[in-house]
């Protein structure tokens, strides 16, 4: 049972280094709660590790200054902030997450796998979710690199471990970029690139075939899908967290 287990944290450490090895056996044996237990508990864990930091900079920023209307308007404002915070650190990025649904939609009529390998295509596709947990690592990092005694607002708070960026942002100033850029950037990165090489690497392999343009395309696609699902349900998904629906 705990060899099991531990087969998930080892397999999905394989996918990063050595991606063609951790298909091959997937492919001899999917594995598949394990390895979506390993990213999921693992971006949790890693996500949950800046909430300290956090919520010790969101209490600064809202603490009780004795303006008795201010004071209320910050005491409603840090219980949906710190939802926010919690939901934003606890759960994997939505835009890969939803992409990955998708691929697996686009795919299985596609490669019309015989019902004992979609298995092994559900659990390419969640190896493919590997890299999330270098995200999370790269925002752990950067949330507690020394900066100073920075007064910040709440949202420049709940923002801090997004200041880890590996696509567009890396051209602009946080603050020069305008807003298409951040909304770009969280979608297409080198994390969400590398997700999408995964995946077409897997493709090719259930495929059978050399790699081909559509094993390449597809994930692609399905992350175009996942970035525009994720921006048209962004703001009535924050609303309802913060309390507002």
């Amino acid at each position: 049972m705990t060899g099991g287990w531990l087969r998930g944290p080892k397999r999905v450490g394989t996918a990063l280094i050595d991606p063609a090895g951790a298909i091959r056996a997937a492919d001899r044996d999917p594995g598949l709660v394990p390895v979506i237990a390993t990213v999921s508990l693992g971006c949790a864990a890693l996500g949950a590790a800046t909430l300290p930091r956090q919520l010790h900079e969101l209490w600064s920023a809202l603490a009780p200054v004795g303006d008795q209307i201010r004071d209320a308007q910050h005491a409603l404002m840090w219980h949906g902030l710190l939802r926010l915070a919690i939901v934003d650190r606890l759960l994997p990025p939505p835009v890969v997450v939803v992409a990955a649904l998708l691929l697996v939609l686009a795919v299985e009529p596609v490669l019309s796998l015989p019902h004992d390998r979609r298995r092994t295509l559900w659990s390419v596709v969640a190896l493919g979710l590997a890299p999330l947990l270098v995200l999370r690592m790269g925002e752990l990092a950067i949330t507690y690199l020394p900066d100073g005694s920075v007064v910040r607002s709440p949202g420049e708070v709940l923002l801090l471990p997004h200041r880890f960026v590996t696509g567009p942002l890396l051209l602009w100033t946080t603050e020069s970029a305008p807003p298409w850029v951040h909304i770009m950037d969280a979608r297409l990165n080198l994390i969400t690139l590398w997700c999408a090489g995964l995946w077409a690497w897997g493709l090719r392999w259930l495929d059978g075939r050399r790699l081909a343009a559509w094993h390449i395309a597809v994930p692609l696609a399905a992350l175009a899908g996942g970035g525009l699902v994720t921006w048209v349900f962004t703001q009535p998904v924050v609303a309802l967290i913060l309390g507002r629906p």
